[in-house]
């Protein structure tokens, strides 16, 4: 495995899912001998308050980035801990977080973010924005949140939803990729719901099973040809293909109970499912048990 220099990127806010970002950002630096760069983003005041207010905005912004110092604090101390000789850097940007990170996405390895936030103060922190900086990252985001899997001592496996898109082959790539930073074994899923081809649930008289087994096994020898070649380039990856027939958002929420994390691209419309995976994207983001990784 070669050595990237571009910097994991982790969005830091104070919140408890903001450190365990940074955690798992710490690993993923550490075992892919990336730096790490600890990120606060503080918009500007104008955008939120007129000028008509009466308190001092030079005293406001002193304020937060004292504060955004204190939260980059707490979590470099947190790194320190585990990993005190990985390289790290932190900075603060005045900035609008969706546009902060699409900035420093241009010369980032990957941004990772957690996806739930502790403040209510709408546009102060993260929250409210992740799908915003997902659309707008020009590298992989990593919308982190604890796996709701049991823990068994083996590594919980990273799920990967493709079609024939060249988005998800791009998805597909960058799983195999961090499969092997992780250790982890790689689950290949293509989900396509063959039954509407084929009659099956209108009323529309008999199924043709013929065809849907034909559909069926067209798709699994379809899947076989793209993974082939990512198994040849990756020689250790331990590959489990799964075909289903569900709808791809349904299909991958349901392997996320027992996986690490689940990656997608961000839009797509492929030959071989129809599935839109921007909209799959998003409905992981919302509903995933496990950390989601998306491809631009």
């Amino acid at each position: 495995m070669s050595t990237d220099t571009r910097a994991v990127i982790v969005g830091i806010d104070g919140s408890e899912a903001a450190l365990g970002a940074a955690r798992w950002a710490a690993d993923f630096a550490a075992k892919s001998g990336s730096p790490l760069e600890l990120l606060h983003a503080i918009p500007r005041l104008e955008w939120y308050f007129a000028n008509a207010m009466v308190f001092s905005p030079e005293a406001l912004a002193d304020e937060l980035a004292t504060d955004g110092d204190k939260k980059l604090d707490a979590a470099e101390a947190e790194i320190r801990a585990s990993h005190p000789d990985l390289p790290m850097t932190r900075r603060i940007v005045n900035e609008a977080a969706a546009k902060a990170f699409a900035v420093a996405s241009d010369t980032a390895r990957l941004i990772v973010i957690g996806s739930h936030w502790s403040s209510a103060a709408s546009d102060l922190i993260l929250g409210g924005h992740v799908i915003r900086i997902v659309n707008q990252a020009t590298c992989p985001v990593l919308v982190w949140r604890e796996s709701e899997a049991t823990r068994t001592g083996k590594p919980l496996p990273v799920v990967v939803g493709v079609d024939e898109s060249d988005n998800s082959l791009r998805a597909l790539r960058a799983a195999f990729a961090t499969a092997e930073v992780l250790g982890a074994p790689l689950t290949v899923a293509h989900m396509w719901e063959t039954g509407p081809a084929v009659g099956l649930g209108y009323g529309e008289g008999p199924v043709d099973w013929n065809l849907l087994h034909l559909l069926q096994s067209t798709q699994e020898e379809k899947l076989d040809e793209i993974v082939a070649p990512l198994r040849k380039e990756f020689p250790g990856a331990h590959v489990h293909k799964v075909y289903t027939d569900v709808g791809p958002a349904k299909g991958l929420k349901d392997l996320s109970k027992e996986a690490q994390l689940v990656v997608v691209g961000s839009k797509g419309h492929g030959k071989l499912s129809g599935a839109i995976l921007g909209s799959v994207s998003q409905s992981l983001i919302h509903h995933a048990e496990c950390s989601v990784l998306v491809t631009p």
